[in-house]
């Protein structure tokens, strides 16, 4: 097929485009920045600037372009610039995507959305799954549930990917393990990691070979698309402390609220998810999360393994 991917210089993008490229398909790569990830390679696909708060410049790109399917992954993903700017998480979130579905309306093909975990209000116990009813409680979770709810109402053949703690990306990753990784390059002999708020954690990678699987069966609905296992901020630091082999640095459970001035937006208590639908067809590829971070950070931070005596 012919691709359109909105936000493809993102964490996500880094590792969609060239699986798709790799699975055949004719790629048109589009963001608001236009430095290619360097996981492209010198042959990837050029990328092309596209504001999908802007009409125009989704109208020029699908007539230029002709895409048999758009892959909707712009999104302002930061939880606290959405609480704090909320007419700006709408405007990109929300009406973005309502702007892309349009298109892809009148263009007659398929959609493709990436949501997230940060939908649901975290009170449940054990995994959410699909058949489990979203109440976000902050606005990054209320636009993205906007943005579902838009992209299946206009468009009927749309697939909606909810994402768990997203993992993977090399300089594209600003998420959690990124900071854990800053702060180890730093030489940081303390890190302090919340070990009250749990999350399934979902490598790029292992998402975007399961993404191209599933978008070409046809079989438009609602997906979760999350590792396999669940954990704590907490859990994911001690791996990764423990596949670099770092007994020099001390790891410290906090509590939610020793980051409360620096991260002041609300969040859910679980974001953990289980890929019911997935399991049920037979399509869910998503490896367990300590493995595919371990594969991560093997292949991508070997620089920062144990340097000094344990």
């Amino acid at each position: 097929m012919r691709i359109l991917v909105t936000g493809a210089a993102g964490m996500l993008g880094s590792a969609l485009v060239p699986t798709l490229v790799a699975a055949g398909h004719d790629v048109r790569p589009t963001d608001l920045r236009v430095d290619a990830p360097a996981a492209w390679g010198a042959a990837g696909p050029a990328l092309s600037k596209l504001d999908v708060r802007a009409r125009d410049d989704i109208a020029t790109a699908m007539r230029s372009f002709r895409p048999e399917m758009v892959m909707h992954l712009a999104a302002e993903t930061d939880v606290d610039v959405c609480e704090s700017q909320p007419d700006h998480a709408y405007l990109t979130n929300t009406l973005g995507t309502k702007f892309v579905a349009l298109a892809v309306l009148d263009a007659g093909i398929p959609l493709t959305y990436i949501s997230t975990a940060g939908v649901f209000d975290g009170k449940k116990d054990e995994p959410y799954t699909e058949l489990d009813e979203a109440r976000p409680i902050n606005v990054y979770g209320r636009s993205k549930l906007e943005g579902e709810r838009l992209a299946q109402l206009i468009v009927p053949r749309t697939y909606v990917v909810r994402a768990g703690w997203m993992v993977g990306g090399g300089a594209k990753d600003h998420k959690f393990v990124a900071k854990m990784l800053e702060q180890l390059g730093a030489g940081a002999k303390t890190l302090y990691a919340v070990g009250d708020k749990l999350g399934t954690p979902t490598y790029a990678p292992d998402f975007a070979r399961c993404l191209t699987a599933l978008v070409a069966t046809g079989s438009y609905g609602l997906y979760h698309m999350a590792c396999l296992g669940r954990g704590t901020r907490f859990d994911v630091a001690r791996k990764i402390l423990d596949v670099l082999g770092r007994r020099d640095v001390r790891l410290v459970e906090v509590g939610s609220d020793h980051f409360k001035e620096q991260y002041p937006a609300p969040r859910p208590r679980s974001e953990m998810m289980r890929n019911l639908m997935l399991d049920l067809q037979g399509l869910n590829t998503m490896r367990h999360w300590e493995i595919a971070l371990e594969e991560y950070l093997s292949e991508a931070f070997a620089d920062l393994r144990a340097s000094t005596p344990a």
